[in-house]
């Protein structure tokens, strides 16, 4: 994927900010019945510090970024109104499941074990992509980081993925990863610029924000995006009614140029999908 544009950097209203601070800025559940009034409002989960997909406003409470826009895009076609409520990662999918949140939007990715919990409406692409220091001073390789110091964002598919990396290297008789666990991914960026890990791994979009907000010659990435699989938003397994409208008004913006032209805005057009889907078939 591309590094984000200028305008859409420009958006964040955070590059004036001092580097640690740019890194760290970043109703109830219907539960199947049909009360999607035109004007009513939503309730969404989300960890608003995982920018650029969503992340907060210098004014501490307005929720921003290219995954906000696209639901709110989509919303809109429904007649609905988003209200966001911050939260950590882990805690949405229990919020939608209680009936906190009336959906989740946190960068999701799809997978079969979430499926079996929430309904989820496919609507962007990401792999994962991992970056170090410039230059790589540790030599770190996604396919060999044994015995390396590894910064992740906590209940992400980051984190089973390292997980799992690590495992595999104490099953061959090599040192485990050192894992570094963080409850939002600025933090772990910042732990690779100051040197106290050798590297992170996180979405790409993600991945070429931190690149993009640290400046030249502060990260680089390391290899190639993998395992893309699409976002989706989160939905009660009982609420499956709205999970179709809310592919189909997904599928609508696709059609009329609404989802192509916020993706350009914010550089991430290679993210694109061609339709939206409730609970796509996806790898294990």
């Amino acid at each position: 994927m591309a590094l984000l544009t200028t305008r859409a950097a420009h958006r964040y209203a955070l590059g004036a900010l001092p580097l640690a601070a740019a890194l760290v800025l970043t109703g109830c559940g219907s539960g199947g019945e049909d009360d999607s009034a035109a004007g009513e409002t939503v309730t969404i989960g989300v960890e608003a510090e995982y920018p650029p997909g969503e992340y907060l406003d210098t004014d501490g409470e307005t929720v921003l970024g290219f995954n906000v826009e696209l639901v709110e895009a989509a919303l809109a076609e429904m007649g609905l109104e988003a209200e966001w409520e911050p939260a950590n990662f882990d805690a949405i999918i229990i919020g939608v499941n209680s009936g906190t949140y009336d959906m989740g939007s946190s960068s999701f990715t799809v997978t079969e074990q979430r499926m079996e919990e929430v309904n989820m409406v496919s609507y962007f692409s990401s792999g994962t992509q991992w970056f170090a220091q410039a230059g790589n001073p540790a030599d770190v390789s996604p396919d060999d980081a044994c015995g390396m110091r590894i910064a992740v964002q906590t209940g992400t598919t980051h984190d089973d993925d390292i997980e799992a990396r690590s495992e595999a290297c104490v099953e061959d008789g090599d040192d485990p990863i050192t894992i570094e666990k963080f409850p939002n991914q600025p933090q772990a960026t910042e732990t690779v610029v100051s040197g106290v890990n050798d590297a992170s791994l996180a979405d790409m979009p993600t991945s070429a924000y931190a690149l993009e907000q640290t400046g030249d010659d502060v990260l680089e990435f390391i290899g190639d995006q993998y395992d893309a699989a699409p976002y989706g938003v989160v939905l009660h397994q009982d609420d499956t009614e709205r999970a179709d409208e809310l592919a189909e008004a997904f599928n609508t913006i696709m059609e009329n140029g609404t989802y192509d032209g916020i993706l350009e805005e914010w550089g991430i057009d290679a993210g694109s999908i061609e339709a939206a889907e409730v609970n796509p078939s996806v790898g294990e």
